[in-house]
């Protein structure tokens, strides 16, 4: 074991330098480090992400055109849109609840005036009635109309996607694909979907979306059990390579 084992006495305890131990170590230190600022950086880009969405909704919200957005720049950011609800392709969003009651979203899609480009506008939640054969009516103004929302990138945590026809201008999904819906159509779509607010009740739908999330603490958080978790290696290290000297 010569060349491996090195002591160094300190007052009654022993130090003994093992290279194994110390390189095992320096490893895992490593990448707890590694780990660390990872979470660390991601921190700190949802912080930046988060304050530039909030600086630009702040100001004016983004009108959207045919010009295609980049989804995550726009994600979360205040939007206005006009045109003309395309009923025809109208979908149900199912499982969907508020305040435990089971429902779906009433998706439509808006054509954008003066282009063929599409966007999907999420118009609410409204409950299902006696049956889910049938689908809840919901009235779709024909006029031109303008919708003020939230731009957000689709939820992909549902189950497999799921399409039946039911009715005639509806179909019912459990998850939004925009590739899917892209392909089934010819006209362009911008890959954001607007959750729409207003105050206007008329329609039936309730719109209680969710507050928007700064996942920055979460991260930084994360970060700060990586870095305590490679202090606390070093500290057993060192710990564990203290004998009792022979007195």
């Amino acid at each position: 074991m010569r060349g491996i084992i090195r002591t160094f006495s300190f007052s009654m305890h022993r130090f003994q330098f093992r290279w194994i131990p110390f390189i095992a170590t320096c490893l895992l230190m490593a990448v707890f480090l590694r780990l660390g600022w990872w979470q660390w950086s991601k921190g700190i880009d949802v912080e930046t992400q988060v304050a530039l969405r909030d600086s630009r909704s702040a100001v004016n919200p983004l009108l959207l055109g045919a010009q295609r957005v980049d989804a995550r720049e726009v994600d979360g950011t205040s939007v206005v849109v006009r045109g003309y609800f395309d009923v025809a392709q109208q979908f149900f969003l199912d499982n969907q609840q508020h305040q435990g009651r089971p429902g779906v979203h009433v998706i439509t899609p808006l054509q954008i005036e003066g282009t063929q480009v599409r966007v999907l506008v999420n118009r609410g939640w409204i409950g299902w009635g006696n049956s889910r054969a049938v689908l809840p009516e919901v009235p779709v103004p024909a006029e031109r109309v303008e919708v003020h929302g939230r731009a957000v990138l689709p939820s992909g945590k549902a189950p497999a996607f799921v399409s039946e026809s039911v009715g005639e201008t509806g179909a019912l999904r459990t998850r939004i694909r925009l590739e899917e819906i892209q392909a089934a159509h010819d006209h362009p779509l911008q890959p954001v979907v607007i959750l729409m607010t207003t105050t206007d009740t008329s329609d039936g739908l309730i719109r209680d979306w969710p507050e928007l999330s700064n996942k920055a603490p979460m991260h930084k958080g994360y970060a700060a059990q990586w870095f305590l978790m490679a202090v606390l290696l070093l500290a057993f290290f060192v710990r564990s390579s203290y004998r009792k000297a022979n007195v």
